[in-house]
């Protein structure tokens, strides 16, 4: 209790003991109201004494600390401002998990040819999938460096989390015996291998990998001009630069996203940000508008190409521009325009294949009779149709002798295929109803009609998105995104093995619900007429499918 209001209680106290001890003679009534009102003095004037002596103490204690710091670290004085912060008492540690599960409700032609490049837990003979398990390291060092650093531990690298099995072969007949005998009366088929399993490897995953580890540089005390160094997202397409935290659709539009791998790469990009943008971007994302975060109204790079966390093979950088610009009208309704573009040449990952015809249709994996392609058989590797060397080897010859020198090779691939893109974005953020469309066009490595060489051909494909958030404010069970995506895409998967052509016409149909800031939960019905790029002969599938996402956020 302050002592102020301890005196005003017992000016009031007092008042009403003088008032009852002057008036008429008292009644029975009037003596035990005086002895309650002299009771109620005593215990203020109890509470005003502890007060004072809790008072005393604090300030007997805040003298003695003065006293024994050491010199130049006294108390603060009032009003002095307070003292800088250590560098690492301004990072903070974020992050989100993001839980799925897919039910395959019919596919064909054929049932294993179903997946997908972006979600591995897309298939037969799956469960429950952890697709992103993010750790988030950031913050200001200084006014002029900010670092971010964030791993993902639901990695799940080349050759891991595969259930595809090893077929015995056919002619194994005692393993088939076998078969026929633990597993009748289901052994119907007279031809041996028909309905033989065979075996499963051990594939295990969720291993941790570098997302992003970059530092942003500022030249300024606004924060306007900044290089951002190190691994971080490529400034190409709005999709792409928004985080999976905040997006609607399960996966990205292959149109845009097969651009780059996991986004990112390594490299150097220049940003420049009017300081009012910097506060419109980042409300963006802080409103729950679904915005990207920012990535500068001018952004423009040099980086690796390859892919993000995978060893640089051309020594020939990709440089990429990006413009944008934002426009919030007088009702509060906020619009985005955006053009960029990228070009380089990439190296394309060869594995063996048996070539066939019929590429990204349903009857791909067709050989005619007498065509040169049935005497090639299986395990040929593709040619890439890349110019110049990649090994020029030493030319020194005056000082080694010719003897000792050696001319230059060329590896499959040479320097790479040209790799350009350009692509424009329009968005309305959802206030409530909101709408967003990319579309690309270019060039890329993409593996040719007969599958026996990777050249360059064009592509083209994007997507829409329509949305309306509906936030629940009288009965208050939270926010609803009902949201709606078709994507299109034609052209090289650059990234797959051997590049092959990617054909998806696909529909998204889902909301998302979020009952509290920290859960989130997306149901999605997709309609698929897709590529499965991952294993030859490349063949065109169509499925639907129910997906299911549980996020939470931390």
């Amino acid at each position: 209790m302050r002592l102020g209001v301890a005196h005003f209680a017992l000016a009031i106290a007092a008042f009403g003991l003088f008032s009852a001890t002057t008036a008429t003679p008292a009644t029975a009534d009037t003596s035990s109201e005086i002895r309650a009102l002299k009771a109620r003095l005593l215990k203020l004037e109890a509470a005003e004494a502890e007060a004072k002596r809790e008072a005393k103490a604090k300030a007997a204690a805040a003298a003695q600390h003065a006293s024994a710091a050491p010199a130049g670290h006294g108390a603060v004085a009032a009003g002095a401002p307070p003292a800088p912060q250590h560098w690492y008492e301004r990072l903070s540690l974020r992050g989100y998990t993001q839980m799925r599960y897919n039910d395959i409700l019919s596919g064909g032609p054929f049932y294993n040819d179903i997946s997908t490049p972006g979600d591995k837990s897309v298939g037969p003979r799956q469960n429950f999938f952890i697709r992103r398990a993010r750790m988030i390291l950031s913050g200001d060092v200084s006014d002029h460096l900010y670092l971010y650093f964030q791993n993902d531990f639901a990695s799940a690298p080349s050759g891991t989390f595969s259930n595809s099995p090893t077929f015995n072969p056919p002619g194994n007949f005692a393993a088939q015996q076998v078969y026929y005998y633990y597993n009748q009366p289901f052994g119907l088929f007279a031809y041996p291998g028909w309905n033989q399993q065979g075996n499963y490897s051990s594939a295990p995953g969720n291993f941790g990998q570098i997302r992003d580890l970059y530092a942003d540089i500022y030249f300024d005390k606004d924060k306007e001009f900044r290089v951002r160094a190190g691994q971080s997202k490529i400034p190409y397409g709005f999709e792409n630069m928004q985080s999976s935290q905040n997006r609607l659709a399960l996966d990205r539009a292959d149109a845009i996203n097969s651009c780059c791998k996991d986004e990112r790469d390594l490299g150097l990009f220049f940003y420049y940000t009017p300081k009012e943008m910097r506060h419109l971007f980042r409300d963006l994302v802080k409103n729950n508008l679904k915005g990207t975060g920012d990535y500068g109204m001018v952004g423009f790079g040099v980086y690796n190409g390859q892919g993000a966390n995978r060893i640089e093979l051309n020594k020939n950088t990709h440089l990429v521009a990006r413009f944008t610009y934002p426009y919030v009208f007088e009702n509060g309704q906020i619009v985005e325009a955006s053009v960029q573009g990228y070009t380089g040449k990439f190296v394309p990952y060869t594995t063996g294949i048996r070539p066939s015809l019929g590429m990204g249709t349903n009857w791909a994996g067709f050989i005619p009779s007498g065509s040169p392609l049935a005497d090639i058989g299986s395990g040929f590797t593709p040619y890439v149709d890349g110019s110049g060397w990649n090994n020029l080897g030493n030319y020194n010859l005056s000082s080694w002798g010719a003897r000792n020198g050696w001319g230059p090779v060329v590896a499959n691939g040479g320097t790479g295929i040209q790799d350009s893109r350009v692509a424009v974005t329009g968005v309305i953020y959802p206030q409530p109803f909101g709408i967003r469309a990319e579309w690309n066009w270019g060039v890329g490595p993409q593996l040719n009609e007969t599958q026996t060489a990777i050249t360059k051909r064009t592509l083209n494909g994007g997507y829409v998105e329509a949305t309306y958030k509906y936030e629940d404010k009288e009965f208050g069970t939270g926010t609803w995104f009902p949201f709606v995506k078709w994507q299109y895409y034609n052209g090289g998967a650059k990234f797959e093995n051997n590049a092959p052509l990617m054909r998806v016409n696909e529909w998204d149909v889902g909301v998302e619900y979020q009952p509290l800031p920290e859960l989130e939960f997306t149901a999605i019905y997709s309609h698929m007429d897709r590529t499965n790029v991952q294993a030859a002969p490349y063949r065109q599938f169509q499925a639907d499918l129910m997906r299911m996402q549980l996020q939470w956020n931390y």
